[in-house]
């Protein structure tokens, strides 16, 4: 074997010993043995030492085929750190890069088997998303590309087994997000556009505001409001389809003056959360309110009032109801102000 001609290449400077661990002495040399390694025999070196790495997890063969969920992928995938004498070697965050560098290494043309190509893209998935926390959003955009390698086209659909769905979601949300991050608006459009393909429309809005937001970036407020009003509609909640003009404002600021007097101010700050849908929800009115003052749009009070509106009816209030309250305040007042001009006008006369 190996071992007995280990002593040689130490001492030719080939190799060195430290800590019961073999490294080559040098880059160029282990750049060197590589390439001069068959591609079929390379792939295959780099699919064993990433199932290797894989069963230092709770992940085994029958494991694989009981992922139901990313959430489930995530506790299955968790690896213990590794220690030794001396203390830790790897993390459990570093051992599943590490494994799916080797796995990405290999390629997803080398995994015929599908239950492991999701395997895989799971791995890049969960390696993305730890890239994306410590704002590394090149490299989390290559785990996520790998993982959509790995899954590939046209596996949308959930097989039973395994929730494709979600993957593809994940994947491609991890995506937009990390393009977003790096002001690629171009990618940031095809990977939207591909969920808005794939998924009902209640869970592509988080799709939706990743583009919005994409668009804010590069100045485009047009663009934002239009798609934004189009998308609120769609929700089926009444916002008018072109600009409306001071008579509708004063009814709409008097249905959320109705709306409103039926509820304490303890009431409003002991509201909670009705789910992430109607957080989503207001974080897109926020992206096309924000694009309407940006725009000097006379949408601005007429949205702010509407999401005050669905801000009560829905039992929600937080940080991103905020700035409907204060613009209902704003505009509350701005128009008491007129309307009392007007009245001194008329006496005066």
């Amino acid at each position: 074997g190996i071992r007995s001609s280990l002593q040689y290449l130490v001492d030719v400077g080939i190799v060195e010993i430290a800590g019961g661990l073999v490294a080559f002495a040098h880059d160029l040399i282990q750049q060197h043995v590589y390439e001069n390694i068959d591609l079929s025999q390379r792939r295959d070196l780099h699919f064993n030492i990433s199932l290797f790495l894989g069963l230092k997890s709770s992940m085994n063969s029958t494991s694989i085929q009981a992922i139901s969920s990313i959430e489930n992928g995530f506790k299955n995938l968790y690896i213990s750190e590794s220690k030794t004498a001396e203390g830790p070697v790897l993390s459990e965050r570093s051992l599943l890069s590490i494994a799916a560098d080797h796995i990405n290494h290999a390629g997803p043309d080398f995994i015929l088997e599908l239950s492991q190509r999701k395997l895989f893209a799971t791995w890049n998935l969960i390696v993305g998303k730890e890239m994306s926390v410590r704002s590394n959003f090149g490299c989390a955009l290559h785990y996520y590309e790998q993982g959509i390698l790995f899954i590939g086209n046209g596996v949308w659909i959930d097989d039973g087994v395994i929730s494709n769905h979600q993957l593809c979601l994940d994947l491609y949300e991890g995506a937009s997000n990390a393009s977003l991050a790096m002001r690629n608006h171009k990618l940031v459009d095809y990977y939207t556009s591909v969920i808005f393909q794939n998924v009902r429309f209640e869970r592509s809005i988080p799709a939706w505001i990743i583009l919005m937001t994409s668009l804010e970036s590069f100045g485009k407020h047009k663009e934002i409001v239009d798609k934004g009003i189009r998308l609120i509609r769609r929700l089926d909640i009444d916002v008018p389809p072109s600009p409306p003009g001071p008579r509708e404002l004063v009814e709409s600021m008097a249905a959320t003056t109705r709306l409103a007097s039926g509820f304490r101010v303890e009431q409003i700050r002991k509201v909670q959360s009705r789910g992430r849908h109607v957080r989503n929800v207001f974080q897109l009115f926020i992206r096309t309110i924000v694009a309407t003052f940006s725009l000097s749009s006379p949408y601005l009070p007429c949205l702010s009032f509407v999401m005050m509106q669905y801000s009560l009816q829905n039992e929600f209030y937080g940080i991103e109801t905020s700035v409907a309250f204060a613009n209902f305040a704003y505009f509350n007042i701005v128009m008491n102000r007129i309307t009392l001009e007007d009245n001194i006008g008329l006496l005066s006369r």
